[in-house]
């Protein structure tokens, strides 16, 4: 079957089960790679070790985060019928990008060349994931019902932080180079060696995906194509409503660094002496969220699991102003469990959308991203000027703002809400 065939002219439990447990599978080996496909701490520790400045050092994640604002290209560009073959296709670029890495560091490459190429990859794995992030959930859209779409992100999102700690374990090894024969520069390659067949991996599973046929819509000149994009998003209430709260449940979100910054002050410890903690506390109760948070998907709705997310990037942020000593690190698993967020703010934009109007849609939402790039400096400018609570207060704010926003758009209804 080629990508993108329709399978049959409506979801049933047998769809349901078949690509939910595709997308389960994406999803476990995706987490479990997280070491190298989340850009950022593996990258600037290379880029670091190789003599790189600390700018210089940043800017794979810097890089990285440009890549959100492509996937409102490809609404444009790309016709529906091409979706399924946009993810193989992406999986297996991705796949490709990590081999060049692993040529650059297993063979002698001088350092500038091994610094281009990680900074390189860190733009392509942005635009690769975005697009990644975009149409792989479409692609469980038009192959299951709301309930099993929820039943699968349940699953996708219980299980797969689960794999993100066993990867994270496994660099954690590596990198402080306690597996025997394997030294520097080759435990970074090996961390990319390890992602690249997850990712080959990846792109078969995509391949299996059944589809849904929707139709085609014709593709003007891009400027026509975003002003009748605003105008119809703009015209959508409840779509302006979500994408107001997701700016503000980013703001929330960016207080996560100063949260780890606050350990000195908390407990009197460095935060690298309690990462592996926090990793575990983040991604842990990230695990038993995700199979409460999809459960309320299941029984209650898109909306109510996506007030959930931003209820515990609330009280994450609240938490450091009334706990005391190491009891502050439950934060963190607050914050992991309210991350889920991303995920779930897609999925309440897919339960209020047209199908032919969903990637589109979607594509407007992943601006956020980008938009939301001042929160982080200000929780950091807020610390330096008024002190920690000024942060947390922020966060707090605009979790609550985002709360009240969502609560008073009223409960969807299973299924599109236009044609």
């Amino acid at each position: 079957m080629k990508p993108g065939e329709p399978a049959s002219p409506a979801a049933d439990a047998a769809l349901d089960r078949r690509n939910g447990n595709l997308f389960v599978l994406t999803q476990l080996l995706t987490y479990f790679s997280a070491p190298v496909l989340y850009v950022g701490v593996v990258q600037a520790a290379f880029c670091d070790k190789l003599g790189a400045s600390a700018t210089v050092a940043n800017l794979p994640s810097s890089t990285y985060l440009l890549g959100a604002v492509v996937p409102l290209f490809c609404a444009w560009l790309f016709p529906a019928r091409l979706e399924q073959r946009i993810v193989v296709t992406s999986y297996t670029v991705v796949a490709a990008s990590l081999l060049l890495v692993c040529a650059a560091v297993f063979f002698d490459a001088p350092d500038w060349l091994r610094i281009a190429v990680v900074i390189g990859q860190g733009l392509m794995l942005g635009v690769l994931n975005s697009i990644i992030s975009l149409y792989l959930v479409k692609c469980l859209a038009r192959g299951t019902t709301e309930t099993g779409r929820a039943r699968a992100l349940k699953y996708a999102f219980g299980l797969g932080p689960v794999a993100a700690v066993l990867g994270s374990l496994l660099a954690q090894l590596l990198l402080a180079e306690k597996i025997p024969g394997i030294g520097y520069p080759g435990n970074f390659g090996v961390l990319y060696l390890v992602a690249l067949p997850c990712m080959g991996f990846c792109a078969l599973l995509a391949r299996r995906f059944r589809l849904i046929q929707v139709p085609d819509v014709r593709a003007g000149s891009f400027t026509g194509f975003l002003k009748d994009s605003a105008t119809s998003f703009t015209a959508d209430r409840r779509l302006v409503i979500a994408w107001i709260a997701y700016l503000l449940w980013y703001c929330a979100l960016g207080g996560m660094t100063n949260l780890s910054l606050y350990t000195r002050e908390a407990v009197g410890r460095s935060p690298l002496e309690l990462a592996g903690l926090i990793m575990a506390l983040r991604f842990g109760v990230k695990a038993v969220a995700g199979f409460g948070i999809g459960s309320i998907a299941v029984r209650f709705g898109a909306r109510s699991a996506l007030i959930a997310t931003v209820v515990f990037v609330g009280l994450g942020m609240a938490w450091p102003i009334v706990s005391t000593g190491y009891g502050y690190l439950a934060a963190f698993g607050l914050m992991g469990a309210g991350e889920l967020g991303g995920v779930y703010f897609n999925n309440y934009i897919i339960s209020i959308s047209s199908p032919a109007q969903a990637t589109r849609n979607m594509a407007i939402l992943s601006l956020v991203g980008p938009v939301s790039s001042f929160a982080p400096a200000t929780h950091g400018w807020l610390t330096d000027a008024f002190g920690f609570n000024a942060s947390f207060a922020f966060g707090m704010t605009a979790a609550s703002l985002a709360l009240i926003l969502l609560w008073r758009t009223g409960r969807t209804q299973p299924g599109p809400a236009k044609a």
